[in-house]
């Protein structure tokens, strides 16, 4: 460096405001994943101990009840992952959230057709956050630069 240059010096960029909506969405998943795998450890330890107490129960019993068990824990450490991946605005959240209300769309159209009004309720959350997801200040947040203009 030569005597008398000056070094430019560039202030960091100021943090990213993560939006209100994708709080919620991460507060949601964080409820969810934690109370799915209490239940889960509720379903894995309940196995044995009804196996125990009602002894005309099948022993596959059990075993079905611990692999159920088991979804629910994995279903729970899959939630608090993408509640953190929200929270932190990590692009394959954005991404896993938009794949998973797709398939939530599909669900919702399926127990339509199949005569179940309740599942509208299910389908119009899917659209909704669908649609949050593709505002532009939320694809910002998670550094997608996804469009479906022509």
């Amino acid at each position: 460096m030569q005597p008398g240059a000056q070094i430019a010096v560039t202030p960091p960029p100021p943090p990213r405001q993560r939006p209100t909506g994708i709080t919620i969405l991460a507060l949601l998943n964080f409820i969810g994943g934690g109370l799915a795998i209490l239940l889960g450890i509720v379903f894995i330890a309940a196995g044995p101990i009804m196996a125990q107490i009602e002894s005309g129960l099948p022993p596959i019993f059990s075993v079905l009840v611990g692999a159920l068990g088991i979804g629910f824990l994995i279903a729970g450490l899959i939630g608090l992952v993408v509640g953190w991946g929200l929270w932190t605005g990590k692009g394959w959240a954005w991404w896993l959230t938009v794949i998973l209300e797709a398939l939530g769309l599909l669900s919702g159209l399926a127990g339509i057709a199949m005569g179940d009004p309740t599942s509208l309720i299910g389908l119009l959350i899917a659209a909704l956050i669908l649609w949050y997801m593709f505002k532009p200040h939320v694809k910002d947040f998670f550094g997608v630069k996804v469009s479906f203009s022509t």
